[in-house]
């Protein structure tokens, strides 16, 4: 009977040596794939380490966006004030959702269950609420059951590597910039 490569004894002495060719890497080769690997990783490592209090930054800006219309909305649903009221001398800072008494000019404020603190060497420079600028103590930026807010705006990371949110009062709409000019 004929085999595909024409001699039986043949076909057996091809395949019994291209096994023996095809046993793998050899430990030269292997040792120089870790090393490239190795060397790949060290340096991508060490720009992630650079970039990351970039990323924290951009994702707390993040936060207190997405923080700031669920406030919105929780004031357009419920019928009263809500507010995210900002700890600037907490360590690490943080922001509570806190529920009005009225559809304005609440005078009294109970926390709601939202709580979030800001990414390890993230900090708010600076909160710009109805009464002004703070840089310390606590800050409240108001929203209404109208869609419309009080004066907002937060400046977090710094100038130079800093995200700005901002909340236009008429319209409750916020907005990230890169950058504080």
């Amino acid at each position: 009977m004929k085999s595909w490569c024409g001699d039986k004894n043949r076909c057996a002495r091809l395949v019994k040596t291209s096994s023996k060719r095809l046993r793998g890497f050899t430990l030269v080769e292997l040792m120089v794939a870790i090393a490239v690997i190795a060397i790949l990783a060290t340096v991508g490592g060490i720009s992630l380490n650079q970039q990351l209090p970039h990323y924290r930054c951009r994702g707390d800006a993040r936060t207190i966006h997405s923080s700031l219309v669920m406030a919105r909305m929780k004031a357009t649903s419920t019928g009263l004030q809500h507010a995210l009221q900002f700890n600037l001398s907490a360590d690490p800072q943080e922001y509570v959702l806190q529920e009005g008494n009225a559809t304005t000019g609440s005078t009294t404020w109970s926390d709601r269950p939202y709580r979030r603190e800001l990414s390890p060497n993230t900090k708010i420079d600076q909160v710009i609420d109805d009464d002004g600028a703070h840089d310390a103590l606590t800050a409240r930026i108001i929203l209404n059951p109208t869609g419309s807010a009080g004066t907002g705006q937060v400046f977090i990371g710094t100038a130079l590597d800093g995200y700005r949110v901002i909340l236009t009062p008429a319209t409750g709409k916020v907005q990230i910039i890169e950058g504080w000019t």
